[in-house]
């Protein structure tokens, strides 16, 4: 195997992430609520997965109305997780594992419980006061109080919230226990940089994922936004206050702060907006921009439309719309033209990636799990592996009631269904919706073993109940099968930096299979070296995925892709197959191959 090290890429392009949930990833004191002493206990299993970094979601102190991203303290950590020496104990047991490790940072807002915060609202004379956008309200012909505009939150309802004590109303883009920050005050930024930034790189954080990055600086004349969606009262404003020119500046003073610890290879990674496009993100991330990668969020948003989250697209999944989202964010990944992606299809904000796109049936789950995985690590960019699906968990079971979702964001749409507040949506429609694209269905426990709540908690009761397939779905049994879901991710790992330059940096190259049955069915691509023109002896892979439950004949497929080659179909060898390498005619039910060659 090459070695990983002889390459000229920095350590974060060749980094194979992992996404740590804390609650939902180990508990270690039996409360039934991951924690921090959890996490270290777990870092070699995570080291012989091929790890090379892992990110925490939020572990600071906090009410946790949106689960930790509405902070009330950035320099404390929230008491069911640990604190601040169980983190400084994480960030020293990760480096001794040779694991770099980033944590989640949220500054876009605060909790409405940060000192800063009420502060802020105490007096419109507080010293605070320009911490966070306040504006008075309309008043409408008939007498009644408005909010200062037309805006909505990201939630639903009004992005501005009334305070009675003052007479103003507050800006939230998100809900109103999350007050946004005004990024316009130099001494917010500061205090910003101060206590989320500069604390925890003085002990060690190798970097952040930085929440929201694209939204901090806003139209502070905040005009009404167009209307998109008439039966609406409230519009999306995003124009006003996402990817703004001075947005670029306050990180890139942001990046001044981090460039101050020469010598750490500190890294940035943006989350970008729903609307951010490839053409955009190389501003942030590319030719000097101030970020180093980031996280696109089209493949998150797949099946929702422009009305809402919860009003799905018909079908919700389409083959060749899903790759033709994923290689345009693929060209991103451009080493020689500077910029860079992420490559990931889960995190805490979504269903599961096996629920969604492919099939969790007992019958084709581990098959299926095999196949993105193929995809992921095939893939350009930095590799990040959402916690559990290394072994192909699932979203939650069809059966299970609203009781069982946890997030408010769901409860308060079912519960806004419910009073027929919603847009005309039946309880029978909005839970089929929370069933295929609920933020929960991201959260449920890690599934470790077959013990009662799968050996995440030996508490009676864990936080969140424990998905019913963990008995046959579990790190336990997938450690003593070489034909696993787990044991295929090493593997694969294993080539993908074994052939770094080709897969981790390559170009990617779609190959279109046309509309109809064949591109509804099959997605193949090529992989090249950077490097332009080719050599005659230059290595290049072809990557083919089944993602339909019935063979296709290898054959044709391969004559498509060598369609106005002067090149031999033989020239190519199988590298792997999600089918124990397989190398029939047929390429099976949710298969997927690799093969490389000289051509």
């Amino acid at each position: 195997m090459a070695n990983p090290n002889t390459t000229n890429l920095p350590w974060w392009k060749t980094a194979v992430g992992y996404h740590i949930y804390v609650p939902s990833f180990s508990d270690s004191n039996d409360d039934g609520i991951g924690d921090i002493p959890g996490i270290i206990s777990r870092l070699p299993y995570l080291q012989s997965l091929g790890v090379t970094l892992i990110w925490l979601s939020p572990f600071y102190s906090s009410p946790q109305n949106d689960m930790g991203y509405d902070i009330s303290d950035y320099k404390s950590v929230y008491p069911p997780y640990g604190t601040v020496l169980d983190v400084q104990r994480l960030i020293d047991a990760a480096h001794q594992h040779g694991l770099k490790i980033i944590f989640d940072l949220v500054v876009n807002h605060t909790s409405h419980l940060h000192e800063w915060f009420e502060d802020s609202k105490s007096s419109k004379s507080s010293e605070k006061r320009d911490w966070y956008h306040w504006r008075p309200g309309k008043v409408d012909k008939d007498g009644n109080r408005k909010p200062p505009n037309n805006w909505m939150s990201v939630f639903g309802g009004s992005a501005w919230e009334w305070d009675e004590k003052t007479g103003e109303y507050y800006l939230h883009i998100y809900l109103k226990e999350q007050p946004d920050l005004n990024w316009e005050n130099p001494e917010v930024r500061k205090a910003v940089f101060g206590d989320a930034v500069r604390f925890w790189l003085d002990k060690g954080v190798d970097g952040f994922r930085i929440d929201t990055v694209c939204i901090y600086a806003k139209d502070t004349s905040f005009p009404d936004a167009d209307i998109t969606n008439p039966d609406s009262e409230f519009q999306l404003g995003r124009k006003y206050y996402a990817d703004l020119e001075q947005n670029f500046q306050y990180l890139k003073e942001m990046r001044s702060i981090f460039e101050g610890y020469e010598g750490r290879g500190l890294v940035m990674i943006g989350e970008y907006s729903g609307g951010t496009t490839p053409e955009v993100a190389r501003r942030y991330c590319g030719n000097g921009g101030p970020l180093d990668l980031g996280f696109h969020k089209q493949l998150l948003d797949l099946e929702r439309t422009d009305v809402s989250k919860w009003i799905l697209r018909e079908p919700s999944f389409e083959l060749r719309r899903f790759l033709g989202i994923h290689a345009e964010w693929q060209e991103m990944a451009d080493d020689i033209a500077g910029s860079w992606t992420t490559t990931y299809l889960e995190n805490h904000d979504v269903a599961r990636s096996i629920s969604r796109f492919v099939d969790d049936s007992s019958e084709f789950r581990a098959a299926s799990a095999k196949l993105l995985a193929v995809l992921m690590a095939t893939s350009s960019g930095t590799l990040f592996i959402y916690q559990g699906q290394e072994i192909g968990m699932t979203s939650m079971p069809k059966d299970w009631g609203i009781e069982e979702y946890k997030d408010k964001e769901t409860r308060r749409y079912y519960q806004t269904v419910e009073e027929g507040k919603a847009n005309g949506e039946t309880l029978e429609y909005a839970l089929s919706s929370i069933r295929k694209v609920a933020r929960d269905h991201g959260r449920t426990p890690m599934q470790w073993n077959g013990s009662p709540n799968s050996g995440f908690t030996a508490g009676l009761k864990p936080w969140m109940r424990v998905n019913d397939n963990y008995p046959g779905l579990n790190v336990s049994l997938q450690e003593r099968d070489e034909e696993s879901v787990l044991a295929f991710w090493r593997r694969i790992l294993e080539l993908r930096r074994e052939y770094m330059e080709l897969f981790i940096a390559g170009r990617f190259e779609m190959i279109d299979l046309g509309a109809g049955e064949m591109g509804d069915k099959v997605g193949m691509y090529w992989k090249y070296n950077q490097e332009r023109p080719y050599t005659a002896s230059e290595k290049k892979a072809l990557v083919v995925t089944n993602f339909s439950p019935v063979g296709v004949p290898m054959g044709e497929l391969l004559r498509k892709a060598f369609t106005g080659s002067e090149q031999r179909i033989d020239a190519l060898e199988l590298l792997v197959s999600s089918y124990s390498q397989s190398d029939s005619d047929i390429l099976e039910a949710y298969e997927a191959r690799v093969y490389i060659g000289r051509v």
